[in-house]
């Protein structure tokens, strides 16, 4: 079911709202912008559609690279294809490139430029591979812009978090090579470069939750097939959890029913949340999410009303219904891993206030698991060992389940 947003929507807003408050983002007209916001005080910062190309992401080991896939209403989006060569000084035709590439929205670790790679080899990050600590480019990509034209481009390495990359048009000429050096990125999770100036745009100056982007979203295309549209969307940030809950009563929903829901990807709210019926827009109707913060707030939203490209305005009710975990004693204590780095077996080390069963699991860059193992924990300290032997080299992640608390450590296995 869907609902037609009448004339009284706001009386109908006013009503389901009495335990939350309307909060306003906006895409602006003919969804100009890209606007990244914080639940706990509203904290919104906006991004014009054109002023980046690719974002690189600064946050831990991860090596992912995204392209910005949005577009103004009715208006052409940037275009990521793989180059029918690999070797970046030869020189490209724009007819031979057929093989689209788009960001998979369901990890910040991994874009658009990732997506040839090999999900079962942990060394492979599609646009290089890792070798000795540094990822080495082995592949060309060529970027067609929203004006038409075209240039060609490789990822030379990520060396000591240094991130190297070369481009040109496709014909070679016009050769430009830039650096960018994740240090300088601490206090944000990307660097959006434009590939017209040559520079990094500044950074978010604040912890996001939420991003309300025009991206690429697979639909179904009434044959059986899928057809990539870009559609307004929302998306959430590294480390933050989305549940949502549908055919409920928004007002009535509680938690403690979805808590199990919780999901890392990025595009649980995403698009269709709203509909166009070459109308007016309809909002899903029963449906609210419930968002968990990276500081452990949990926050119920409701999507209200979507004023589409005339005012790209979206608008929804927001309420906290977990403070922050911050606050709360924790069930388990401190968490390290001793030796990290390692060759082989290596030990957990973990307090917990009392006894119980915890649930261990080693993962690797691609969440997918690859060791299990129980443990039965005593009050007070615990150590656990973990047999990494026969894992290939890489990173992991190292994840303990302990009554309602997860915590996770990265470990890497030489």
């Amino acid at each position: 079911m869907k609902r037609i947003l009448p004339i009284f929507v706001m009386f109908y807003t006013m009503s389901l709202c009495a335990q939350g408050e309307l909060v306003q983002v906006s895409y602006g007209q003919s969804y100009k912008n890209q606007t990244y916001y914080r639940l706990a005080d509203d904290a919104v910062a906006s991004l014009d559609n054109n002023s980046w190309d690719i974002a690189l992401t600064t946050f831990g080991d991860v090596a992912g690279i995204h392209l910005n896939e949005s577009s103004v209403t009715f208006g052409a989006e940037a275009a990521l294809y793989l180059a029918p060569t690999n070797n970046f000084d030869d020189p490209i035709n724009s007819a031979d490139l057929t093989e689209r590439l788009y960001n998979e929205e369901k990890s910040w670790d991994f874009g658009a430029f990732n997506s040839t790679r090999d999900p079962n080899d942990p060394n492979d990050f599609g646009w290089g591979n890792l070798d000795a600590g540094v990822i080495t480019g082995d592949e060309v990509f060529a970027i067609k812009f929203k004006d038409g034209s075209y240039k060609k481009l490789q990822i030379v390495s990520l060396d000591q978090g240094v991130y190297t990359i070369k481009y040109a048009d496709l014909d070679g000429s016009n050769e430009n090579t830039i650096t960018i050096d994740k240090a300088n990125f601490t206090d944000t999770d990307f660097a959006f470069l434009s590939l017209t100036s040559g520079q990094t745009l500044p950074s978010i100056s604040f912890d996001w939750d939420l991003a309300f982007v025009r991206y690429a979203a697979p639909n179904d295309d009434g044959s059986g097939g899928v057809i990539q549209i870009v559609s307004s969307g929302v998306l959430s940030a590294p480390g933050v959890e989305v549940a949502q809950a549908d055919n409920v009563i928004p007002e009535e929903v509680e938690y403690d029913d979805y808590i199990d829901s919780l999901s890392s990807d990025i595009d649980i709210i995403g698009w269709d949340w709203k509909i166009f019926n070459n109308v007016s827009w309809e909002l899903a109707e029963n449906r609210a999410y419930f968002v968990k913060t990276t500081d452990g707030a949990v926050w119920k939203l409701v999507f209200m009303e979507f004023g589409g490209s005339s005012t790209g305005n979206a608008v929804f009710s927001k309420e906290l219904v977990l403070t922050s975990g911050i606050a709360e004693k924790s069930p388990v204590g401190e968490v390290n891993i001793y030796p990290n780095p390692t060759s082989g077996q290596t030990t957990l080390l973990f307090s917990v206030e009392k006894a119980g069963p915890a649930r261990l699991m080693v993962s690797n860059i691609f969440g997918q698991t690859v060791w299990t193992g129980s443990f039965a924990a005593q009050s007070g300290f615990n150590a656990a060992t973990l047999p990494l032997e026969g894992l290939s080299t890489g990173q992991y992640q190292v994840t303990i389940s302990f009554g309602n608390e997860i915590l996770t450590e990265k470990i890497v296995k030489l």
